[in-house]
């Protein structure tokens, strides 16, 4: 029997929301009159405003012991027939749990998979996560179109009229954080060879460091202004010729609004978190090191894999995307 009500659950980080649309897009190919809604934490939930596949963005707010037992009974409430949780966390394993659904899905990895009567299990080599999330649907019997998996985002791209590119800096993890001196030195490579304008992007806490690459390029960087929202963002990533980054949100919602994307990569994986196929999006790392995409948080030999990465190298490979 079909399912008439289905809620999809990833409650953060920007690239992690954006990468689980393409599953929803597939979900709603595969049962196009069922209610499918979205169980997010803000600020992540206004990526989610407009996407047509979703009916409803519900956004999980407050905290404290009354308000999770709130939202055990709202999930036992809304009447779902399946749950897909592609989160996997305690939390959300309790939420998929107290719904009661027929179909409750999650992560076969976890040690609270007691919670799930149905197992996501993942592809045996890395995948590009947003492909990832449409095939594990597989686990479920199911046979969801693969060919559409890319994130994105309602709105109109305005393309600016000279080269315009965006650098995002920062990163959580400083073992996906290519140095700031770094960008600066491609800054001014952009700049000199190209002509090109840098915008450069900036988060909470990470102002400071956005100030310290324009001062680095000099002319021609600028700052980018503060948004009050995540849909302002999107429409400043928008506008760029080209988006160079860590592996960050930034580079999701740029790849959301069809931006090419050229991404530094140190731990983490370019197969899970770059399209395949190369074309408007690519990725630069030091391939000839042994410890390369080592997913450590912490770096045991002083970060080689970013430190030793050259601009020129980088400059090389958005000369070519600039053409």
């Amino acid at each position: 029997m079909n399912p008439r009500a289905i809620l999809v659950i990833m409650l953060r980080r920007i690239g992690d929301v954006l990468l689980t649309t393409p599953a929803v897009r597939a979900l709603r190919k595969l049962y196009p009159e069922a209610r499918i809604d979205f169980l997010v934490d803000p600020p992540a939930h206004q990526l989610l405003e407009g996407v047509p596949e979703i009916s409803n963005v519900i956004v999980r707010e407050g905290s404290g012991p009354a308000n999770y037992v709130y939202w055990l009974w709202r999930m036992r409430r809304n009447g779902y027939d399946w749950v897909i949780d592609y989160m996997g966390t305690p939390r959300t394993a309790m939420l998929t749990f107290a719904s009661g659904a027929s179909l409750r899905a999650g992560p076969a990895q976890v040690s609270h998979r007691w919670a799930y009567n149905r197992l996501l299990r993942e592809s045996s080599a890395p995948c590009y996560s947003g492909l990832e999330k449409i095939r594990v649907l597989s686990s479920l019997g199911l046979s969801p179109d693969e060919s559409d998996f890319l994130p994105r985002l309602p709105g109109e791209r305005k393309r600016p009229p000279g080269l315009l590119v965006g650098f995002a800096p920062a990163s959580r993890r400083e073992t996906r954080r290519w140095p700031a001196a770094r960008f600066a030195e491609l800054g001014r490579l952009l700049r000199d060879r190209l002509g090109a304008s840098l915008l450069v992007f900036w988060g909470p806490g990470e102002k400071a460091l956005a100030e310290e690459v324009c001062r680095g390029v000099g002319d021609g960087a600028h700052v980018a202004p503060e948004t009050k929202d995540l849909r302002r963002l999107c429409d400043l990533i928008g506008g760029l010729s080209l988006l160079v980054s860590n592996c960050n949100g930034p580079k999701h919602i740029a790849v959301a609004r069809g931006v090419p994307t050229l991404t530094i990569h140190g731990s983490s994986d370019p197969a899970c978190w770059t399209p395949p196929g190369g074309g408007p999006h690519r990725c630069v790392r030091r391939e000839e090191l042994p410890c390369i995409g080592c997913s450590l948080n912490r770096c045991p030999s002083g970060m080689s894999c970013l430190r030793g990465l050259g601009a020129d190298r980088v400059f090389d490979v958005a000369k070519d995307m600039l053409r």
